[in-house]
């Protein structure tokens, strides 16, 4: 059964009293991600639904998103240079 994208939705919940997360999902890329994570639900429905509890703060976490660099040319020259170095230091050229 595939779903409209208004249907699809994850809803999470923290509980700072006990440090758990609760998390209820029906994005096919939630529940991979949690799978992967190694994060079992306690329930699955009938309709693709996972549902999740006490899931440790720690297990669960945020990235902010790269920002990447902004070099300039000589920047980039310059790091291109100590890279050429340090790798024929090692041994790689």
């Amino acid at each position: 059964m595939s779903l409209e994208a208004c249907e699809r939705e994850t809803a999470i919940h923290c509980d700072d009293e006990t440090k758990t997360w609760s998390i209820y999902t029906r994005q096919q890329r939630v529940i991979t991600k949690l799978k992967r994570a190694g994060i079992e639900p306690y329930k699955i429905q009938e309709d693709g639904a996972h549902w999740y509890k006490d899931i440790p703060f720690e297990r669960i976490s945020f990235r902010s998103e790269s920002k990447g660099r902004n070099m300039t040319e000589e920047q980039r020259k310059a790091a291109a240079e100590r890279l050429r170095k340090a790798r024929k230091a090692k041994g790689g050229e």
